[in-house]
C-alpha cells in the first residue's frame, strides 16, 4: 500500500501549494498531473507484482493440494499392506501438508483481493487525472477567482469541486494507510506470537487424535 502513500504526498503537496497566492495555479495543476502520472505508472508496476504473487501462491496451493491427495493414497496403500504404523505416518504428513495448503490458499486469496482493490483505486485515480488534464485551464481560472474573493466568499477552498475531490481522496488514502498499519501491528505483536505458540502446542496434542480418527475412517471405508 506504499503506492497510495506516495500518491497521497503528491496530492497534498500540490494542493497545499495552491493556497499560496504567489504560486501560478495553472503550473501547479500541470505539475500535479505530471507527478500523479509518474506515480500511477509506478503503482501499475506494483499491481502487476501483486497479481504475480497471487498467481504464484495459487500454483503453490494447487501443488500442495495434489500432495495432500498423494499422502492419502500412500496411507491407503499402507493400510492394505497391514502396516498401520506407516499409514499413521502418511496421515501425519497429509495433515501437515493440508495445513500448508490452507495457509497458502488463504494468502493467494488475500493477494488477489488486494490486487482487485488496487486496480479499482488506480482506475478512479486515472479518471481523476484525465479530468484534471482536460479542465486544467478552467480550474486554474477558478482558483484565481477564489483567491481574489474576500475571505469566506465564493465557493470552495480551492475554487473547484474537482480539486476538493482530490483533497477528499487524500483523506481516504490516509485512512486506508492507518488501517493497514494497524493490521500489521496486530499481526506482529507479542500477544499474537504468544497465542500462536499456545495454539501450536494444542494442535500438536490434538493432531495425533485426528490422525487416529482418520486412520479409523479410512479403514472403515476400505471395509465397506
Amino acid at each position: 500500500m506504499g503506492i497510495f502513500s506516495r500518491m497521497n504526498t503528491v496530492i497534498k503537496s500540490n494542493l497545499n501549494a495552491l493556497v499560496d497566492k504567489a504560486e501560478d495555479p495553472e503550473k501547479l495543476i500541470s505539475q500535479t498531473i505530471i507527478d500523479m502520472k509518474a506515480e500511477l505508472k509506478r503503482a501499475k508496476r506494483d499491481l502487476v507484482t501483486t497479481l504475480g504473487n497471487a498467481k504464484r501462491l495459487d500454483k503453490e496451493a494447487a501443488e500442495a493440494g495434489e500432495e495432500v491427495k498423494s499422502w492419502e493414497k500412500k496411507a491407503v496403500l499402507a493400510i492394505k499392506s497391514g502396516d498401520d504404523k506407516l499409514a499413521r505416518e502418511a496421515l501425519k504428513q497429509k495433515q501437515r501438508v493440508t495445513k500448508k495448503h490452507e495457509e497458502v490458499r488463504g494468502r493467494a486469496a488475500q493477494q488477489l483481493s488486494m490486487a482487485e482493490e488496487m486496480k479499482d483505486a488506480l482506475e478512479r485515480i486515472e479518471a481523476k487525472i484525465e479530468d484534471l488534464e482536460a479542465r486544467k485551464t478552467a480550474l486554474a481560472s477558478q482558483v484565481r477567482k477564489a483567491r481574489e474573493a474576500p475571505d469566506g466568499v465564493g465557493g470552495s477552498r480551492f475554487g473547484s469541486e474537482s480539486l476538493d475531490e482530490l483533497e477528499r481522496m487524500a483523506g481516504r488514502i490516509d485512512q486506508l494507510d492507518a488501517e493497514v498499519e494497524s493490521h500489521s501491528v496486530l499481526d506482529d505483536g507479542p500477544s499474537k506470537a504468544d497465542l500462536d505458540a499456545r495454539f501450536r502446542a494444542l494442535e500438536k496434542t490434538s493432531g495425533d487424535v485426528a490422525v487416529d480418527d482418520e486412520l479409523a475412517a479410512l479403514k472403515a471405508s476400505l471395509d465397506d
